[in-house]
């Protein structure tokens, strides 16, 4: 295994925290989503308005929410909504539909046209009535309007683009990863479990029709068409060494499902068409390049907890990428960050400080990858079943 540098979160004294905290600052200061962030929150500071404004609103939605007429406005407004979709999708129809079709959907759009009209009517008669929804809607225009004033809105539309540009990179990120990650399964692997005689074939993105089970790779042997695989190897692959542990717990559970392992997991998280008792009770077939792999209980039958740690071990293996270990997950880090950017750290205020570091370590679970690679490094043998994708090397072990 590659050497990891670990700095854990949970097991900082407040100045650790302190440098802890300066070390992400770092990296944060070149991510652009985290600079935006700052730049909307020096915004809102240099224009106090819009934050009077902004309590005022909230102040005046609290108000309309507990008038009479709050419910019925709520339901015309969703109704609304969805004439209006309705009218868009029937006018795409249009333009599209063999004549014949015509008369028909003319005759649907005018009926929906007709009654987005009468709820517009009846919402309108609503209003009149209500002077707190007057109040709102005035309160409601004066904020936006000074938002689009001073660029609040530009900033925020922004921030959001950036956002999803992320999102597609990281997707895109973990794809190239796992094909990196099938690769090591391959190279790697599959030859040490071949040795144990019998051609394995892997198989990936394994669901079986069950609700939130997903093994990235299942390394199988194949008896035939018809009969249930044998499963030898079950492969995590996490491309943040930081997630790996929520990785690992989260395969235990659907391992504990898959081998029958009652107690050790809720059925009813489990529970869809496929399996309506929430238990691994009947066979599932699982297709790839047109082959179908019948999984069935007994295709699990050699994973068997450690009787020392309690988690299965055996036949479960993880892939990874090497990296700074921080004590909490990727979703964690990125709360912190945002938190952060927002000005919630204040390096003169011990006080303020000590908050932060209670809310950041909050936001840590019981066990982390910090746990995962002590449990990995106790001895020889377990220190095979992870691998690391390193900067510097093709694979680590």
């Amino acid at each position: 295994m590659a050497d990891v540098m670990t700095f854990d979160l949970r097991t900082l004294d407040l100045p650790g925290f302190r440098r802890w905290l300066d070390s992400q600052m770092s990296r944060w200061q070149d991510d652009p989503v985290f600079v935006r962030r700052t730049r909307i929150r020096d915004l809102r500071r240099a224009h106090p308005r819009l934050q009077e404004l902004e309590s005022e609103r909230r102040r005046a939605a609290a108000a309309d929410a507990a008038t009479p007429e709050a419910g019925r406005l709520a339901a015309l407004e969703r109704r609304l909504h969805a004439t209006a979709k309705a009218i868009a999708g029937l006018a795409s129809a249009l333009a599209g539909e063999a004549p014949a079709s015509v008369p028909s959907l003319t005759a649907k759009q005018a009926a929906f046209h007709d009654q987005h009209e009468a709820l517009a009517a009846e919402r309108d008669k609503l209003v009149q009535q209500s002077p707190t929804r007057q109040h709102l809607l005035r309160v409601t225009q004066d904020l936006n309007q000074y938002r689009a004033a001073i660029g609040f809105d530009q900033e925020e539309a922004h921030l959001a683009r950036l956002v999803r540009a992320r999102g597609r990179r990281a997707g895109q990120a973990g794809q190239a990863f796992e094909q990196e990650a099938l690769t090591i399964v391959h190279d790697r692997i599959l030859p040490q479990l071949n040795a144990a005689g019998g051609e394995l074939q892997i198989v990936r993105s394994v669901r079986l029709g069950a609700a939130g089970v997903e093994l990235d790779f299942a390394i199988v042997r194949r008896q035939g068409p018809d009969e249930p695989v044998q499963v030898r190897g079950v492969v995590e692959v996490k491309r943040n060494i930081n997630d790996l542990a929520h990785g690992f717990l989260r395969r235990q559970i659907d391992l504990a499902w898959l081998t029958g392992d009652v107690g050790r997991y809720d059925p009813a998280a489990f529970r869809t068409g496929q399996f309506r008792t929430g238990h691994f009770d009947r066979p599932a077939v699982h297709w790839q390049d047109s082959q179908p792999f019948v999984f069935a209980p007994e295709s699990f039958r050699m994973f068997a907890r450690d009787r020392d740690s309690g988690y299965f071990l055996d036949g479960l293996y993880l892939v990874t990428r090497a990296g700074p270990v921080w004590g909490a997950s990727s979703a964690a880090l990125s709360r912190i960050a945002a938190r952060i950017a927002m000005d919630e750290y204040g390096e003169g205020n011990d006080a303020e400080v000590s908050r932060l570091y209670d809310w950041c370590q909050s936001l840590a679970g019981p066990f982390e990858t910090p746990d995962l690679m002590r449990l990995l490094t106790a001895s020889c043998e377990r220190l095979g079943r992870v691998w690391m994708v390193s900067p510097s090397t093709d694979y680590a072990g």
